[in-house]
């Protein structure tokens, strides 16, 4: 009588356990990966001495943001409130932005004597009145202005009305002795106190 053979020993078992991990390892191959899965306990593991740096880096992060704003805030207001930067306007500037007084003829070219007994040439245009000044007058040394001399009217600060010649306030001086006068001199030689005669004076 034939023993039936343990199933461990039939060469079909091992056949066919053979086919399934070749079916496996084909299938391992072929299948992608599955995504890596994050863990939330990983977060709550986490060193606390870790996570207290980590907030500190955005605390500071923040502060840095903060300063770097303020700075450029500064900065903003610093050149907003800076004032202008105020250039003599030269003779062409002055012809073109104010009116000239039509009853007075300009001296151009013309000799200035100076107390000291000297001349100069230079030219004298003298401006039309309005309600903001009058008596103004303005004398040019190669094309840039030697002195303006002026009376504001209206309350109007004289300062205001040189500025509009590009001239700044440190310049501008008020003439004793004539009511109410100013005048500035970026060339100090023809100021009203030391021009004895002006070239109309001379004709």
């Amino acid at each position: 009588m034939n023993e039936e053979k343990a199933w461990y020993k039939k060469k079909v078992v091992w056949k066919w356990i053979g086919i399934v991990f070749v079916a496996l390892c084909i299938l391992g191959a072929i299948l992608p990966e599955p995504p890596e899965e994050k863990s939330d306990v990983k977060e709550v593991v986490k060193d606390p001495t870790e996570q207290k740096d980590k907030n500190k880096e955005i605390v500071v992060t923040e502060e840095e943001e903060k300063v770097q704003k303020d700075s450029e805030t500064t900065k903003d207001l610093e050149i907003k409130n800076k004032p202008a930067e105020i250039k003599i306007l030269t003779k062409e500037e002055v012809l073109k932005k104010f009116e000239m007084d039509a009853d007075i003829a300009p001296y151009i070219n013309k000799p200035f004597i100076f107390k000291d007994s000297n001349t100069d040439i230079a030219d004298y245009y003298a401006l039309a009145d309005n309600d903001r000044y009058r008596n103004a007058s303005v004398i040019f040394k190669d094309g840039q202005i030697a002195r303006v001399k002026l009376i504001p009217l209206n309350n109007i600060k004289a300062e205001i009305l040189f500025e509009e010649f590009g001239i700044s306030s440190p310049l501008v001086n008020r003439l004793p002795g004539m009511a109410g006068a100013f005048e500035a001199t970026p060339i100090p030689a023809y100021s009203s106190q030391n021009i004895e005669r002006y070239p109309f004076e001379l004709d």
